[in-house]
């Protein structure tokens, strides 16, 4: 592909993601593609070039030579996202634990506190945006590179569900300080809480709680909020 088709694919991609992630563009909706061609200035070509690109990373359905739609993910779809991502996430902690630094950790604090401070300024898509990055530099300090490249797969596919579905957190303020205990119980170390907590922080956000037996992800049952032994 030449530097100049990607010069025109670029735009139409970004255009497009904005649509999408701002919900301008539902769930279902047709991609407006002429219209789109046109407001740039461009052959319909790189549009779809654009859209396949979206297709891909899981925020478009095509469906050939006749429209594309934004994707509208089902229950059992979004369960089994949850589900790959409680298992990178679980994984992640226990490597993040075994190579990570007090410098990682700090780190993931001001991820944690960006969070925080977007949820503090009901500013929901920047607050998905840092969720989204603390958990793909949990996956970083894991030191695995396929886990890097497979959580940075799913990174759009989650902020679009967690924009446009409803998840089944009862308290957002509660959710959203589990960042900063799963970084305090990574500083000290302690595996299994940030393992723990972890899994009591995507289960519950994906409604995973009764799909699975108790111990299916863990196999200790100290409670979330329980304190390390000295």
């Amino acid at each position: 592909m030449s530097k100049t088709s990607v010069g025109l694919i670029e735009p139409a991609y970004n255009h497009i993601l904005s649509l999408i992630m701002t919900q301008q563009l539902q769930p279902g909706q047709k991609i407006p593609e002429t219209k789109i061609a046109e407001q740039f200035g461009i052959s319909r070509t790189p549009v779809r070039d654009a859209m396949r690109q979206l297709a891909n990373e899981g925020l478009i359905e095509i469906f050939p030579n006749r429209f594309a739609l934004v994707k509208d993910y089902s229950a059992d779809e979004i369960r089994e996202i949850g589900t790959l991502r409680v298992s990178f996430d679980t994984t992640a902690v226990k490597l993040a634990s075994l190579y990570g630094s007090r410098a990682d950790f700090l780190h993931l604090v001001e991820l944690a506190e960006k969070c925080s401070n977007a949820l503090g300024a009901q500013d929901r898509l920047t607050q998905i945006q840092h969720d989204c990055d603390f958990h793909l530099e949990l996956a970083k300090i894991s030191r695995n590179d396929l886990l890097v490249k497979f959580q940075k797969e799913l990174y759009l596919r989650v902020q679009f569900i967690l924009l446009t579905h409803p998840n089944s957190v009862s308290d957002e303020f509660k959710h959203v300080r589990q960042h900063f205990e799963i970084a305090e119980a990574l500083m000290n170390y302690d595996e299994d809480l940030a393992t723990n907590i972890i899994i009591s922080h995507l289960t519950e956000s994906y409604g995973l709680k009764d799909q699975y037996p108790t111990d299916f992800f863990s196999s200790y049952e100290r409670p979330a909020d329980a304190k390390p032994s000295k």
